[in-house]
């Protein structure tokens, strides 16, 4: 390994300001400037009549120049443009350090004719401020003061109530800045703003809308009084010592990224790229990255947060410090397990990956593979038929297989209630029921006759049972146990319960040192019992990453029932990072009257309604596309892709950063053939990777954990949203959690989308929609 004579380090947007068809020469460059700065061809050059007199510029091919600074024994890699672009950005640009809390900034003076300029350069901020002062001056003049106040509008501005003086004065946002923050008309408005502004006062102030405490933000920004020393005003770039101080402060992490060697280097060009989520992470998640635990750990946040980012780091942070350590993380389906583990080798190529569950390394899986191998292992000993016992009442030393309890179309469980009689009402025998009643109270309580079932408290269930229900409920548990003895078979919920069991039978010693959940609202009892028992209690033991709204999959659960205490340990993140805020508005709308509260499912008596969930983007708003008729909705669909392959071909972006998401796998199979006859080409996805240069057609639950640059819903429609399962709806509870359910799965379809959102429908709208009004208000 070797330290090269100029560390690099590397602009938060320095990835966002060149095409991605000319990423392998910026990174053959970037390499080139990492071993020697004196190599042929690179042809560094300082700017005359520069802003900054340590701007200077690299070759990157004929046509491309990298723009970047100077600072001694380090480069500050500031970004990439067009040969003639590159001349007039360096001219025009510099680094300064803020005086008041010693953080640095790349800044620009004057606008350029630079392709996609990224933030207001000082210029721009002065001409803002002064045509907004002449607005209201013009205001006033025309309106009566009677009429001076404002329109209330359905999405305020959240800074509206602090003072310019407040967010100049005491984090030191530029004035300019202050002044329109505060006086923004909406919270689009404001965020639109601010994605001009950019760097760490952009940051601030995000951070400042969800609900984050003034002086928390000026702490977490603050750089040091001995970098803030050495600051400057606008318009003069500050002294090298003070900016070198800055930018590798680890305060500056969220901004800039520096590579001190070799192995830095293989990092950070792991995928190729320079992904923003490898390399710049928001304080907030940096802080749960490395936030030392004893007992369990529950981050929530919305969708787009970065929860499964933090999870991400967290396990490698892990390995990192201890490469003996059993890593176990886990996710709810085959295609979110394989995602994580390619973003875990994405983020450290070198990081040791476990064989086997249970040896030094990371494994990443479900809890029903956990469960497999645990069984797997346990094969033919005493415990495995001591724990078979213990849960389902029957044991064998061989390990069992495995057999669906799907509670709709073919289920054991239509036999078993056969044995009911008449005892339940008609709307309680229902696979559904049973299917619920066994998850939620049989199998947690290893109740194995009917007197322990006709005593089992039944905490949170919707229906109360008499005494001779109760023994009607429990005739048909015991005919479908007998089934899976005759059979030799168990369901994934009686393996997870078993597996839970035979792990508690060796020791205390589980399979693992850290366990990590992801998506872990969707699991049901019996896995958490599994996922305590994976792990003793100690260091780090268990983290959990999940979101309530996205809950598609299971039913509410108080973790503190299965032995994991989650009261006083649980955060959350509130700024989104992949959505635009016009999106993520719509996806909140859907959630109206149906989103619950995860701390008040644990007992846990927060105040947060200070806090706000917002988007660090703005866009344009969801398109909306009634239809006449399904023939129509069709045509409307091929019309509106048609446009937006042409729109991506002409901005060099691949057509399968486009994503079409259906409720049903009939209606993916149905849009994927009509599409085809309009001249769409498209790709279902089932359990297959998204394939490469076709837009993907995929139900709602398989979007589950991806994204797309544009996103359309089809058939949001009355008849397809919210689809209630016969037999789903057996009690006023059941009915409010499969409603949920249904809202939660709108909302994680309205989140994929990164920029637009589109969503048609025929004849009637889904009532889970937001109104026409609603949407552009």
């Amino acid at each position: 390994m070797t330290t090269p004579d100029k560390q690099l380090i590397l602009d938060r947007g320095f990835a966002d300001s060149y095409d991605k068809s000319i990423a392998g020469k910026v990174t053959a460059t970037i390499e080139k400037l990492h071993k020697d700065t004196t190599t042929n061809g690179l042809h560094i050059e300082p700017i005359r009549n520069s802003a900054d007199d340590r701007v200077r510029t690299a070759r990157v091919d004929q046509f491309h120049r990298m723009v970047m600074f100077d600072l001694g024994g380090f480069l500050l890699l500031y970004g990439v443009y067009a040969h003639d672009d590159a001349y007039e950005v360096a001219a025009k640009t510099y680094v300064r350090v803020n005086p008041m809390n010693g953080a640095a900034e790349i800044r620009r003076m004057e606008p350029t004719s630079a392709r996609g300029e990224r933030h207001y350069t000082d210029a721009e901020l002065k001409a803002l401020v002064e045509a907004r002062a002449a607005e209201m001056v013009a205001l006033q003049q025309e309106q009566p003061a009677a009429s001076s106040n404002p329109t209330p509008t359905t999405s305020p501005n959240p800074l509206g109530t602090f003072s310019r003086e407040e967010l100049a004065g005491q984090l030191g946002v530029d004035e300019p800045v202050a002044e329109v923050a505060v006086s923004a008309e909406s919270d689009d408005e404001l965020v639109a703003f601010l994605g001009r502004v950019g760097g760490w006062q952009g940051d601030a102030l995000l951070d400042l809308a969800t609900g984050t405490p003034l002086e928390e933000v000026r702490e977490r920004y603050a750089a040091g009084e001995d970098t803030a020393a050495g600051g400057t005003e606008v318009g003069v770039p500050s002294g090298t010592d003070a900016v070198v101080r800055a930018v590798t402060t680890p305060r500056a992490a969220s901004r800039f990224h520096l590579i001190e060697d070799d192995a830095a280097l293989e990092k950070a060009l792991a995928s190729g790229d320079f992904e923003a989520w490898r390399l710049f992470l928001h304080p907030d998640q940096q802080e749960y990255v490395d936030k030392r635990t004893y007992g369990p750990f529950r981050l929530s946040g919305g969708a787009g947060t970065g929860k499964t980012v933090v999870l991400v780091h967290r396990a490698v942070r892990l390995a990192r410090e201890n490469p003996g350590a059993r890593i176990l993380v886990v996710s709810y389906t085959r295609n979110l397990v394989d995602m994580i583990a390619q973003q875990i080798r994405s983020l450290d190529p070198g990081v040791r990956m476990a064989g086997q569950l249970g040896q030094p390394g990371i494994s990443v899986m479900t809890l029903d593979q956990v469960a497999h191998r645990v069984l797997s292992e346990a094969n033919g000993s005493a415990a495995l038929s001591e724990a078979m016992e213990e849960v389902v009442g029957w044991g064998v030393k061989r390990t069992p297989g495995y057999r669906n309890s799907g509670a709709y179309g073919v289920s054991p469980w239509d036999e078993a209630i056969e044995a009911v009689g008449s005892e339940l009402p008609a709307r309680l025998a229902v696979p559904a029921f049973f299917q619920s009643e066994y998850q939620e109270v049989v199998l947690p309580g290893h109740i194995t006759d009917e007197r322990a079932y006709l005593r089992a408290p039944r905490v949170g269930r919707g229906t109360r049972l008499g005494r001779n229900q109760r023994r009607a409920v429990w005739a048909a548990v015991q005919r479908y146990r007998a089934e899976g003895l005759a059979s030799q078979a168990i369901d994934w919920d009686e393996a997870a319960a078993v597996a839970a069991a035979v792990l508690h039978r060796s020791g205390g010693i589980g399979v693992a040192d850290h366990v990590l959940i992801d998506e872990g609202q969707d699991f049901t009892p019996t896995r958490w019992l599994l996922a305590r028992a994976c792990v003793p209690e100690g260091p780090d033991d268990l983290f959990i990453a999940e979101d309530s709204n996205q809950r598609i999959y299971g039913q509410r659960i108080v973790l503190g029932h299965f032995g994991i205490k989650v009261v006083g340990r649980s955060r959350r993140l509130r700024l989104n990072y992949r959505t635009t805020e016009q999106n993520l508005d719509l996806a909140l709308k859907v959630l109206e009257g149906g989103a619950y509260n995860l701390d008040e499912v644990e007992d846990e008596q927060l105040d947060h309604s200070h806090e706000r969930y917002i988007s660090s983007r703005s866009g344009p708003a969801p398109v909306l596309l009634p239809a006449r008729d399904l023939a129509h909705e069709y045509e409307l669909a091929a019309r509106l892709l048609k446009q937006w392959l042409s729109e991506l071909s002409e901005d060099g972006l691949a057509a399968s950063t486009l994503g079409i998401l259906t409720r049903t796998k009939r209606e993916r199979d149905a849009l994927v053939r009509t599409l085809g006859e309009h001249g769409v080409p498209v790709a279902p996805v089932d359990t297959q990777d998204i394939p490469a240069g076709t837009p993907a057609v995929m139900t709602l639950h398989r979007a589950k954990g991806t994204e797309f640059s544009r996103v359309l819903l089809f058939e949001v429609s009355e008849s397809a949203i919210p689809k209630f399962f016969p037999g789903s709806q057996y009690d006023e509870k059941a009915h409010q959690d499969s409603a949920l359910r249904e809202r939660s799965l709108l909302y994680v379809g309205a989140t994929r989308a990164r920029d637009v959102l589109a969503i048609s429908w025929s004849k009637k709208a889904s009532p889970f929609l937001p109104t026409v009004d609603e949407v552009h208000a």
